[in-house]
């Protein structure tokens, strides 16, 4: 496989992507980001928090939110299934890994919800645990930013789980179908024009089974189809 393929912005429509995501976002009521296997944001962050908003523009809080987002990841990928974790303010998050030909690509990242008070829930990791006197201190001494964290929107844990289970099917639904394309035009590029050493390997290498047989379907289809049309 071509390594450009390894990227995340080179396998999807990045403006097709982002529509889908705002819409996701306002369906599962869940802030959500994509970033890349290097943890940077590759569109924007649809329906982002005010309060968590405000905590990643502040240098200091910007790195225990990131330290959180690094660590869920690597979690998530550990299990390869979506990981719900607590970051450091106790709210809710969730890491989607997005994994092709075994190589970890990049994520979804979503969330910054609170869970219900008493909904019953498997016990949550929090990836990164701060001071109870630095927490209270850094909502107390402040309203706006007290006003900001009680706005957050509140799920339970069942709506929050069914939401993780929802993304990571439909993107790795949507990554498959983007790796069976892009395996159509290194076809198409490889046999324009036809070379007569061209090997199975010169294609295929890196695409899954499923992606191989997948194009192959494709192929005998328009094979087909142009035989009838003649």
């Amino acid at each position: 496989m071509k390594t450009t393929y390894m990227n995340l912005d080179k396998i999807l429509d990045l403006k097709k992507w982002r529509n889908l995501q705002d819409s996701l976002a306002l369906v599962t009521k869940l802030a959500i980001v994509t970033v890349n296997y290097k943890g940077v944001p590759i569109s924007q962050h649809s329906s982002v928090r005010p309060f968590c908003e405000t905590m990643r523009k502040n240098p200091n809080t910007a790195k225990l939110c990131e330290k959180c987002d690094a660590r869920g990841g690597l979690e998530a990928v550990r299990t390869n299934a979506p990981y719900i974790y607590l970051c450091h303010w106790n709210i809710v998050d969730i890491a989607i890994p997005i994994i092709i030909d075994d190589k970890y690509v990049g994520a979804i990242m979503a969330g910054e919800v609170k869970i219900k008070d008493g909904d019953k829930h498997p016990p949550l990791e929090q990836m990164l645990t701060v001071p109870s006197k630095r927490f209270e201190q850094n909502l107390n001494n402040n309203e706006e930013i007290q006003s900001l964290y009680d706005s957050i929107p509140t799920l339970s844990y069942t709506e929050i789980n069914d939401a993780a289970q929802m993304l990571y099917r439909l993107c790795n639904y949507i990554v498959e179908e983007a790796m069976n394309k892009n395996l159509i035009l290194e076809v198409y590029e490889k046999m324009a024009p036809v070379k007569e050493d061209l090997s199975t390997e010169d294609i295929s290498y890196g695409y899954s089974l499923d992606n191989i047989q997948n194009i192959k379907k494709e192929l005998a289809n328009t094979v087909t189809n142009a035989y009838v049309k003649t």
